[in-house]
């Protein structure tokens, strides 16, 4: 299955909705609504956006052939929004399809989507490293962990922490 087309449908969508993605948190919470349909040519990808006033729950289930969701955006930084869905669904899921894996390290690949790095710590935990990361994109900051790989690292969860005072 192409499942970087899911990525790339998904990214898309979010960077071209960034004006409506700002202009909807000023009086709500936008939140991307969508449809995944799986096949093994190719997945199809349905995507809208619909602010609520006051929520800010994410939902997602699996429908046999195909994945529904909800998911609130609070940053419109496009990317984040990326990370904290495929984080969700993978989360949700327990499904490695929708795992991120970068192929730089953590601190250049959130420099290079506009994040101000605050601090990053590497640690290993029973024979396995992982690489923790504290940034701000916007007002809101983020502890984000990575798990390193032979061939990469894998984003193993995103948190967000607050606004900034």
């Amino acid at each position: 299955m192409q499942w970087k087309k899911v990525h790339k449908e998904l990214l898309k969508f979010l960077e071209d909705s960034v004006p409506e993605i700002h202009e909807g948190m000023r009086y709500g919470v936008p939140h991307v609504v969508g449809e995944i349909l799986f096949s093994e040519d190719s997945p199809h990808v349905e995507l809208s956006l619909i602010t609520f006033n006051g929520s800010r729950r994410p939902l997602a289930f699996n429908d046999g052939d195909s994945v529904r969701f909800m998911y609130p955006v609070e940053d419109t930084n496009p990317y984040m929004a990326f990370l904290e869905i495929m984080s969700f669904f993978e989360r949700t899921f327990d499904d490695s399809r929708f795992r991120v894996v970068l192929r730089t390290s953590p601190a250049e690949f959130l420099k290079s989507i506009g994040l101000e790095i605050l601090w990053t710590n590497e640690y290993l935990l029973n024979g396995t490293e992982f690489v923790q990361v504290w940034a701000v994109s916007g007002t809101t900051r983020y502890n984000i962990l990575f798990e390193k790989r032979e061939k990469g690292f894998v984003l193993r969860d995103i948190k967000r922490v607050g606004g900034l005072q």
